[in-house]
């Protein structure tokens, strides 16, 4: 997919809503012999518990590129409402962050949202009084739906791999947000070297990655801290949260919540 009429653009995304909670479904909860599991189920809500769990457990599952992106397509008209299910805040706590630290001019700033998703982190920073959002997903459907919200003045259908870098000039953004799409089975480990290039000097990436223990965030974290002793960035703040959001497991959706980190990195 090509330029949309909006305009169009990367991986794949876990995106909400910041300030406020995204309703949470009114459920009956049961429990399996660990005492820990939600019962598949319609709730009253409206919310369907099976195709829930099914899609949250398949986001976390090793796809290919190709079978991610059909994946997110299907699931793009129900996403917001299934990942509630999990109570997930990264957004929440992305957006959170960036505020506490962003003292720019944030109407004229120019915002990089990657993967966008639906765009749900547009949504928390416009309440924060930026204006300027370009947003990059694999999936179409998502980011139809993001062009519904009317937030980003461009679109584009992109996907990023170590090899296929970004259809950006070097320097292009103030801000550069990555909510979601370091998660394991989403971008490349090796993406963040790409994040600076498209990033002015002086220029922040926000991040959010969960906080436990894996090769993929070691990874992650060798490549955070390869670019803090080359003296191209440096780190503003790091957040660790609790209660990030429940956790998924194959044998489907826990009342357990795990950890995470929201950080804000500087370009030198």
């Amino acid at each position: 997919m090509g330029e949309s009429r909006v305009g169009h653009f990367t991986g794949f995304a876990h995106t909400f809503p910041t300030h406020a909670r995204l309703p949470q479904p009114e459920s009956r909860r049961s429990r399996d012999h660990a005492g820990n599991q939600w019962e598949d189920q319609v709730e009253c809500s409206g919310t369907d518990m099976a195709a829930a769990i099914k899609n949250l457990k398949t986001s976390y599952s090793n796809l290919e590129t190709d079978e991610r992106v059909k994946f997110y397509d299907s699931w793009a008209q129900d996403y917001e409402q299934h990942m509630s299910v999990m109570d997930y805040q990264a957004p929440r706590f992305g957006v959170g962050t960036v505020d506490s630290v962003y003292v720019g001019d944030r109407e004229n700033a120019l915002v990089l949202d990657v993967p966008c998703g639906t765009g749900l982190v547009a949504d928390g920073l416009h309440e924060l009084g930026f204006k300027n959002f370009h947003g990059i997903d694999g999936s179409d459907r998502m980011l139809k739906i993001a062009e519904s919200k009317g937030l980003y003045q461009r679109l584009t259908s992109w996907i990023l791999t170590s090899d296929r870098p970004l259809p950006i000039e070097p320097g292009s953004y103030d801000l550069v947000m990555i909510v979601g799409g370091l998660a394991q089975q989403h971008l490349p480990c090796d993406i963040l070297p790409e994040m600076l290039r498209v990033t002015k000097t002086g220029g922040f990436i926000c991040f959010t990655l969960r906080a436990e223990e894996s090769d993929h965030r070691s990874k992650l974290l060798a490549s955070i801290q390869e670019l803090v002793s080359k003296g191209l960035w440096e780190k503003v703040v790091e957040r660790h949260v609790q209660k990030w959001q429940k956790e998924i497991l194959k044998t489907g959706l826990t009342e357990e919540y795990v950890d995470g980190v929201a950080a804000v990195y500087r370009k030198i």
